[in-house]
């Protein structure tokens, strides 16, 4: 947690609108809103822009952001949704902390991101997508995450939690008379 970050504070804050919160992520009404049931969902872990955020940990914020995008169809009757990162200040990142942007949308609200398309001639292009493909080469790989060491001992005595249902591996050790 930072301290002059208003994301951790409000992590932190008992009055913030909070929707959902486990482990590794919060989300939560927005106080001043791009629209109506403008959602953000950040990691409970300060992380000032997207490349700094582990694999596992985006996957399971879009994971989170999918099912808020998913309520706001069916409890708010968007017409659809953006789903947005502003990814450092020059993007319009206004908090130092990583997040995501639902944002309901409705047929004629006044909300226009439409931008208009650069035209690049052959050589521009060609330019920059050999620059992208030298630099997105190991696309792919991921980060995961780590899972703590079970002592077998202490979850035999009841002295740790249980595990998931889909560790095999544990189940068949506890299975051992």
């Amino acid at each position: 947690m930072t301290d002059n970050c208003e994301y951790c504070k409000k992590i932190e804050d008992s009055n913030a609108k909070v929707l959902y919160k486990d482990d590794k992520v919060i989300a939560f009404l927005e106080e001043n809103p791009f629209a109506i049931g403008h959602v953000s969902v950040v990691p409970l872990e300060h992380y000032t822009i997207i490349e700094q955020v582990p694999d596992f940990i985006i996957t399971h914020i879009f994971s989170v952001a999918n099912k808020i995008s998913t309520s706001a169809f069916e409890s708010l009757g968007a017409h659809g949704t953006n789903i947005l990162v502003n990814n450092g200040v020059v993007a319009g990142q206004d908090t130092p902390h990583f997040a995501v942007h639902v944002v309901p949308r409705r047929e004629n609200d006044g909300i226009n991101l439409q931008w208009p398309p650069k035209q690049l001639d052959e050589e521009e292009m060609s330019t920059v997508e050999l620059s992208l493909k030298e630099e997105t080469k190991n696309i792919g790989t991921f980060e995961k995450e780590e899972k703590e060491p079970v002592n077998v001992d202490e979850m035999k005595e009841g002295k740790t939690e249980t595990l998931s249902e889909d560790d095999y591996l544990t189940r068949q050790i506890n299975r051992i008379p």
